[in-house]
């Protein structure tokens, strides 16, 4: 597998957790004491919370990044789809750390979008979230994942 791939999936992980702090920060005393933190199915606020939820995306993010790290660490954590071979071993865990760096970088991409639009609904500057993009996150994470599935079945 390719080191770099990883590296750079990882490196945009974080840059996208710094991104939702750092705006976090910069635009905190700006927002209004209420802010929306969650959104019905067509992206409009339906439920609001105070500006200091503003942090609870990238919190999530951040427990997220750091629970999946540690667990990801160890091959013996993992469920295959297939079974796992000494001549398959190496390859499945390639695969499967891949595919665990892909979804992270996916997520993470989907957290600092959806933090992003809540500063601006904050800030005046739109009214809700864009729900095409939300599911087309969404749907880039289930195609990775039967990606992610149908490479390991090949390798059976």
């Amino acid at each position: 597998m390719n080191r770099q791939l990883f590296f750079t999936l990882d490196v945009l992980s974080l840059a996208g957790i710094a991104f939702m702090l750092a705006t976090g920060l910069f635009y905190y005393g700006s927002l209004p004491e209420q802010m929306p933190i969650h959104f019905n199915a067509g992206g409009q606020a339906d439920d609001y919370g105070p500006r200091a939820m503003i942090f609870l995306l990238p919190g999530i993010a951040i427990a997220t990044s750091v629970l999946v790290g540690l667990i990801g660490r160890d091959p013996k954590n993992y469920n295959f789809p297939v079974k796992v071979t000494d001549e398959n071993r190496e390859a499945l865990i390639g695969e499967s750390r891949l595919l665990i760096s892909a979804i992270m970088f996916v997520t993470n991409l989907l957290l600092a979008y959806i933090h992003w639009g809540i500063l601006q609904i904050g800030l005046g500057h739109q009214t809700g979230l864009n729900a095409t993009f939300i599911w087309l996150f969404v749907g880039a994470i289930l195609l990775l994942t039967v990606n992610g599935y149908v490479r390991m079945k090949k390798l059976a």
